[in-house]
């Protein structure tokens, strides 16, 4: 870890261990993680999203995530991995890049396309693993306050556009039955009452520190 604030594990309260989440994550053989910078930690000197829980998953754990990934880059380049983990519980947490870069070439541009790409992604897993269950997080907030977002330029209607996947991606989960979480209003009321700066390295990343910790606990608390 490259942060002189020392992770400590989250305390998981009776109200997180009844969650869905929770339950899934302690009771799955593995579990494969799949996402961009924030499951890689690539960032803050490797320390994943989910490093806080990690001792309250009991069963293997797989790690398929790569920073500046999108939808598009995960299914073109890293599906094979997450099919042969063989996971019987697969977390997603993608599409910040797809809605910040907006670039056709590796991004979905629409809600739509978001949708059908974790689709397929989802229909490749199940015919490997079909009892393998599912967890889908909500594109991760970022910040307007720092010069990382593309050159420093906010891409427009940026918050119409957040609001758009996650409600696609909330919809879509009521119809097969995954966990839906969106942990973006968790996280601003934490930057709001305190400051970005104490979780976040620039504009999206957390540290490794109280950012993991507050980004676990957001997922936790914040599953449907």
């Amino acid at each position: 870890m490259t942060q002189m604030e020392k992770l400590e594990p989250l305390q998981i309260t009776d109200e997180m261990k009844n969650s869905r989440i929770c339950r899934l994550l302690q009771n799955a053989e593995t579990v494969c993680f799949v996402g961009d910078s924030l499951t890689e930690g690539t960032i803050n000197g490797g320390v994943p999203w989910y490093e806080p829980i990690r001792s309250s998953i009991r069963g293997k754990i797989v790690n398929v995530s790569q920073g500046g990934a999108t939808t598009k880059i995960l299914l073109a380049y890293f599906l094979p991995a997450i099919v042969r983990a063989e996971a019987n519980l697969v977390v997603v947490a993608a599409g910040a890049n797809d809605i910040l870069f907006r670039d056709p070439m590796f991004c979905a541009m629409t809600a739509a396309d978001y949708i059908q790409n974790l689709q397929k992604f989802r229909d490749a897993v199940c015919e490997r693993r079909p009892d393998a269950k599912f967890v889908f997080i909500a594109p991760w907030i970022a910040t307007d306050g720092d010069a990382g977002i593309i050159g420093g330029v906010v891409p427009p209607n940026i918050d119409k556009t957040y609001a758009d996947y996650t409600a696609a991606l909330q919809t879509w989960c009521r119809d097969t039955g995954d966990v839906f979480i969106d942990a973006s209003g968790y996280i601003a009321r934490a930057f709001a009452s305190s400051s970005p700066e104490k979780y976040l390295i620039d504009f999206i990343h957390p540290n490794a520190g109280a950012g993991v910790r507050l980004y676990a606990e957001a997922v936790l608390r914040c599953a449907d």
